[in-house]
C-alpha cells in the first residue's frame, strides 16, 4: 500500500502539485492587486477573475506536453525528492542497503491526491444533478404567453444588443428569475411578475446581459475548474468573487443603460428575493441571489451608474483577461517540466563508492538488494574457506618439517617417507585450493 501510494504520489508531483504551487502564488498576488483596486469596474474584476480560475486546470493539463527547461522547477524536485541511496558508503564497513526506506513526503502526497479526487468526484456528480434540474425545468416550463412581455423582450433585445434567440419561458411558483442553456437560451420568469411592468422590465434586462456575455457557459466551465479544485482556499475565493462581479456588473449596466435608477433596481431585488421559494441552482445566472448582499450591490450600482459599458471596456477587459490567462497558463505549466534522468547508467561512482540513481525503481531497488546479500553471504563463505587452508597448510607444513631428514635438501628416508610424500601431497592440493579462492576474491 505505502509503496503504491509512494508511486502515485511522485507521478503527480511535476504534472498536478508543481503547477497548482505555482499558480497559488500566482493567484495570490492578483487577487491582492484586485482587492486593492477600488476603482476599477466590476465587469473587469469579473473577466480577470474568470480567466485566473481557468487558468489553473489549463496549466495542469498542459504542464506534461510544453518543452520547456525546468531550471524553475529544479527548485521543487530538490527538496520533495527521495534521497540517493548509498550501497557502498564505507568499503571497510558491512553491506548495508537502505533502499526500501519509505519517503513520507511521497506517501503524503499520494494520500492527497486520492482525496482531491474523491472530492472532484462529490463536486462533479452536484454539478451534474443542476444540470439535469435545469434540463427538466426547460422541459416542463411552458412558454410564457403574453404579448406584452414579448414586446418588452424584443424592445430590450434590440437596445440591449443582444444577437441570439432568446426564449421566454413561465417558471414555477416561487422562482426567482433566471437564464441559462448555452446554445438556445431561455429566461424563466415567475407568472407573479407579469403584474409588474418596471419589476418585468428591470429582470429581463439583467437577463438579457447574462445571455449576451454568454455568462451560463461560463459558469459551467467556472464550476469544472471549480469542483476539480474543491480543496484550494483561492479556488473558493475566486468563485466567490467570480458570483458577486458577475451580478454586480449586470447591475451596473441595467442602471448605466437607463433602465431604472438605483433605487427602483434595489427595491426589486429585495422584493423578489423575499418571493424566492424554489432554491436556485449554482450554474444559472439568477438575479436575485444571496450573495452578494443587497447593500453592496446598491452601493456599486451607485457608483457607476455613469458609467457606460462601452464596446471599449468590454474588448479592454476580455484583452486583459486573455493576457492574464495566458502569462498565469505559461508560467504555471513550463514550471510543472523537469529535465528528463540520465538514461547512461543507474548508478555513479561518487569517491570509493557507488550511488544508486534516485529515480529507480522499488522493484530494481529490491532486486539489487537480493543480488548484494548474494554476494556479500559468498564473499564472507570465501573468507572462512581461505582462513581455515592456510590454518592447514601451515599445521601440514610444520609436519613435514618434523620428520627427521638425513640431509636438510634430501627427503626422508626408510619407514618415514611414505608419511612425507602424503604431507607434500596434501601441501599441493591445498595450495591450489587456495589460490583459487583468492582469485575469486
Amino acid at each position: 500500500m505505502l509503496e503504491v501510494l509512494m508511486g502515485l504520489g511522485r507521478s503527480s508531483l511535476v504534472p498536478y502539485w508543481i503547477p497548482v504551487i505555482v499558480w497559488t502564488g500566482l493567484a495570490g498576488a492578483v487577487l491582492l492587486a484586485l482587492a486593492a483596486a477600488r476603482g476599477l469596474h466590476p465587469l473587469a474584476g469579473y473577466r480577470l477573475r474568470q480567466s485566473l480560475l481557468l487558468a489553473l486546470p489549463v496549466s495542469v493539463l498542459l504542464a506534461p506536453w510544453l518543452p520547456v527547461p525546468a531550471l524553475m522547477s529544479r527548485a521543487f524536485t530538490v527538496a520533495l525528492a527521495r534521497p540517493p541511496v548509498a550501497v557502498f558508503p564505507d568499503p571497510a564497513a558491512p553491506i548495508e542497503l537502505v533502499g526500501a526506506q519509505v519517503n513520507a513526503v511521497e506517501v503524503l502526497l499520494g494520500l492527497a491526491t486520492i482525496v482531491v479526487a474523491l472530492l472532484a468526484l462529490v463536486r462533479l456528480s452536484s454539478l451534474a444533478r443542476d444540470l439535469r434540474h435545469l434540463h427538466r425545468l426547460r422541459l416542463a416550463a411552458p412558454a410564457l404567453d403574453d404579448q406584452a412581455a414579448d414586446r418588452m423582450l424584443r424592445e430590450l433585445v434590440d437596445r440591449l444588443g443582444v444577437q441570439r434567440p432568446v426564449e421566454l419561458l413561465e417558471g414555477p411558483r416561487g422562482c426567482v428569475p433566471m437564464t441559462f442553456h448555452w446554445r438556445l437560451p431561455a429566461i424563466v420568469v415567475p407568472r407573479d411578475l407579469l403584474r409588474d411592468c418596471a419589476a418585468l422590465r428591470i429582470a429581463l434586462a439583467h437577463e438579457l446581459i447574462h445571455v449576451r456575455r454568454h455568462d451560463y457557459v461560463w459558469a459551467v466551465l467556472g464550476r469544472l475548474a471549480s469542483a476539480a479544485f474543491v480543496f484550494h482556499p483561492l479556488v473558493r475565493l475566486l468563485q466567490n468573487g467570480i458570483d458577486r462581479c458577475r451580478e454586480t456588473s449586470c447591475d451596473a449596466e441595467v442602471v448605466a443603460s437607463g433602465v431604472a435608477p438605483p433605487e427602483e433596481y434595489a427595491e426589486v431585488l429585495v422584493r423578489t428575493l423575499a418571493h424566492a421559494q424554489v432554491p436556485m441552482t449554482a450554474v444559472a445566472a439568477a438575479m436575485a441571489t444571496r450573495s452578494p448582499t443587497i447593500k453592496e450591490r446598491l452601493k456599486t450600482m451607485k457608483r457607476f451608474a455613469t458609467t457606460d459599458v462601452t464596446s471599449r471596456l468590454r474588448s479592454g477587459s476580455a484583452f486583459a483577461a486573455g493576457l492574464l490567462f495566458l502569462v498565469t497558463t505559461t508560467l504555471a505549466a513550463c514550471v510543472g517540466r523537469t529535465e528528463q534522468p540520465d538514461s547512461s547508467g543507474a548508478a555513479t561512482a561518487v569517491g570509493s563508492g557507488i550511488i544508486l540513481h534516485p529515480t529507480l525503481e522499488p522493484d530494481t531497488i529490491r532486486s539489487i538488494s537480493r543480488s548484494l546479500e548474494a554476494a556479500q553471504s559468498a564473499l564472507r563463505r570465501l573468507e572462512i574457506e581461505v582462513t581455515y587452508l592456510r590454518e592447514r597448510i601451515d599445521e601440514l607444513q610444520a609436519q613435514a618439517d618434523a620428520i627427521p631428514r638425513t640431509r636438510p635438501e634430501l627427503p626422508p628416508q626408510g619407514e618415514l617417507y611414505d608419511r612425507y610424500g602424503e604431507l607434500m601431497h596434501r601441501l599441493t592440493v591445498l595450495n591450489q585450493m587456495l589460490v583459487e579462492r583468492v582469485r575469486q576474491f
